[in-house]
């Protein structure tokens, strides 16, 4: 069940951004959604049949998450702090201080991950 939550949130994520890189809002009947929710899962069938050890497998695609996700805390805080974006939603003093806090503290941890990671597979 979890390959399958993450494979229909992945496909969502993927035709999000080609409808939102299009100018379009997210729509599963739209050209440019379907676009981009079929290059995601295709190419994540592809990796699917490419591994041959699913431990490792596993492993990696963690890796990449743990490299991904500082990038993604970074750029929401970035744009849910933008009054441009946001108008008067935008994050307050005290939001903007607790969010960069844990933005630090999360991306540190994946950091020590990453390095903790490497130092075992080089070993």
């Amino acid at each position: 069940m979890a390959g399958l939550s993450s494979s229909v949130t992945v496909g969502m994520a993927g035709g999000s951004i080609v409808a939102g890189m299009s100018g379009e809002p997210y729509d599963p009947s739209d050209n440019h959604t379907k676009l981009g929710i079929t290059i995601t899962l295709l190419g994540a069938l592809l990796i699917a049949f490419v591994i041959t050890n699913p431990f490792k497998g596993l492993i990696f695609s963690q890796i990449a998450l743990s490299i991904q996700l500082p990038w993604t805390i970074v750029l929401q805080v970035l744009l849910t702090s933008n009054p441009r974006v946001m108008g008067r939603y935008a994050n307050n003093t005290t939001d903007r201080i607790l969010l960069w806090t844990t933005t630090v503290i999360v991306s540190g941890l994946n950091v020590l991950i990453l390095i903790d990671t490497f130092r075992h597979l080089v070993h």
